[in-house]
């Protein structure tokens, strides 16, 4: 991730009119929100769609924001309430599942608390897998968020299994370096479907 700081962008306030404050807002946040969003719907597809609105609302609103932390609560707040109203329209329309649950279990303040502190540690991760070679980059995002297999990445790249996994043990490596031991644990369970 570039090293362009919020502070860069405006002596006291984020301007979400400005295209270039809304884009760097929209990098550093965009696959968090997926990931917290996915939390709640239970689909990757659906958690991008909800995002996606949430930030088209942004920008159409041309709000400011007072900092980065402003920003950052408006975005976990919005994506959250985004997502809710998905989970129920789509309860709704299958009836399949209760209004007040996700995978059977309540939704309550402590768990939006414990979603948003994992999503800051996906932050951290997110961050710091920018920071990869291209190649150590993809295999890890695709490893990790589209959740596929060494072999269908190896067939994806035109490169051999094993050139996969020699870069995903690099990747990994420098991270393990980089990454607090919390947040590197929380990766290592991702990646294994956690």
């Amino acid at each position: 991730m570039n090293d362009f700081a919020f502070s860069n962008l405006s002596n006291d306030t984020l301007d979400m009119s400005n295209q270039h404050t809304f884009d760097h807002v929209f990098r550093i946040y965009n696959a968090i929100m997926c990931a917290f969003s996915e939390r709640i719907v239970n689909s990757w597809s659906d958690a991008e769609d909800v995002v996606s609105e949430v930030f088209l609302k942004l920008w159409d609103k041309k709000s400011t924001f007072e900092n980065e932390e402003h920003i950052r609560f408006f975005l976990y707040r919005a994506v959250r309430n985004a997502s809710l109203n998905r989970v129920r329209a789509t309860e709704r329309i299958t009836k399949k599942h209760e209004a007040s649950s996700i995978d059977g279990s309540i939704i309550t303040e402590s768990n939006h608390l414990n979603e948003m502190i994992r999503s800051e540690v996906l932050l951290s991760i997110y961050q710091e897998i920018e920071k990869l070679s291209p190649q150590e980059k993809t295999v890890i995002t695709l490893n990790l968020l589209e959740e596929k297999k060494l072999q269908e990445i190896a067939d994806e790249m035109g490169l051999s299994l094993q050139s996969i996994k020699n870069c995903k043990t690099r990747a990994l490596t420098k991270l393990r370096m980089r990454l607090p031991k919390n947040s590197y644990l929380l990766l290592i369970l991702l990646l294994q479907g956690y």
